[in-house]
């Protein structure tokens, strides 16, 4: 039997990624939450899920053998106060780690310590340059060394994924698809911008893949977690409105443009972690603004990550 941890286990990546490995029938799963009850009733009766603190795991964990950490808990805030917080509990979750018997550490980090100096697309090896006054990507930095600080030379096979944007935490993809079902127009400023998203079903695949090698080989220090593609705003836009007309028959959607300074452009070269782990996303630009619009509609019930459930109602 697999003992898998995963903290920050009421969010979105834990969520999915939870009903991924309850697929695997050899697996225990330790759902680590500031509000572990809200969890046991999310899962109640469920054998395989036991929900806990962080403290309470710190007691626990001395009494088993555990295959992954997953380390998802993170503030989303760009709150200094939250974000300080959010370092102090990897640090004391990585101590934890560091005094059981934990055979690997998967710490969920993010593109965004990448920054904008060095354009896309970023591999492992691109200078890290977190944009000045992003606390959150200056915070990720920090846990990022802080990981290799604490877990060197302890025999943890540990490793930080540096996370692509998740499609459905995308708030301004959201605002289009529920423009386009109201029948209003869909906003683009500027629209040269260029995006790179995951869908958080593939995600889940990753880590769940990365867990089940866990113990094959020793991890890179840093893997990039993403599609390698990228796509503009305008296509974007233009894409929502496709699905919009040909799949849900709605009114023709017209889609307004505006000037921007905006020029941004985002998106990591993730072939080191496809590579290494033999795995490849299954899901399209297309699939995701599909999953937003049933999620929104609701037509085929099941058309959407089963976190939506969860996280979003």
């Amino acid at each position: 039997m697999n003992n898998i941890v995963i903290t920050g286990a009421s969010g979105l990546v834990a969520t999915e990624l939870t009903f991924r490995l309850l697929e695997d029938s050899d697996v225990n799963l330790t759902l680590i939450s500031t509000h572990p009850d809200k969890l046991r009733q999310r899962y109640a009766g469920n054998p395989k899920i036991r929900c806990l603190t962080l403290n309470d795991f710190s007691v626990y964990c001395r009494h088993a053998d555990y295959k992954a950490v997953v380390h998802t808990a993170f503030s989303r805030s760009c709150n200094g106060k939250q974000l300080v917080e959010s370092v102090e509990y990897t640090r004391r979750l990585l101590e934890v780690v560091r005094e059981c018997n934990v055979r690997a550490f998967v710490n969920v980090s993010s593109q965004s310590v990448y920054g904008v100096d060095t354009p896309p697309l970023w591999t492992e090896d691109t200078p890290l340059s977190p944009v000045a006054g992003d606390m959150y990507a200056l915070a990720k930095t920090f846990t990022e060394t802080l990981t290799g600080i604490i877990l060197k030379d302890t025999g943890v096979n540990y490793t930080n994924i540096r996370l692509s944007s998740v499609c459905e935490n995308a708030r301004f993809l959201r605002v289009f698809v529920d423009n386009a079902l109201a029948g209003k127009p869909i906003q683009v400023q500027g629209g040269e911008q260029r995006f790179s998203f995951i869908d958080v079903r593939d995600v889940a695949s990753a880590l769940a893949t990365l867990i089940n090698v866990s113990g094959a080989f020793p991890f890179r220090p840093v893997y990039n977690l993403g599609t390698g593609r990228q796509a503009s705003l305008w296509e974007l836009a233009g894409e929502v409105k496709r699905v919009a007309e040909e799949r849900y028959h709605t009114p023709s959607v017209e889609i307004l443009r505006t000037p921007s300074d905006d020029h941004r452009s985002v998106g990591m070269d993730s072939s080191l972690f496809m590579s290494d782990f033999s795995w490849e996303p299954a899901l399209t630009e297309s699939d995701m603004i599909v999953s937003l619009f049933e999620y929104l509609t609701n037509v085929n019930e099941r058309g959407y990550p089963i976190a939506f459930k969860y996280v979003y109602q």
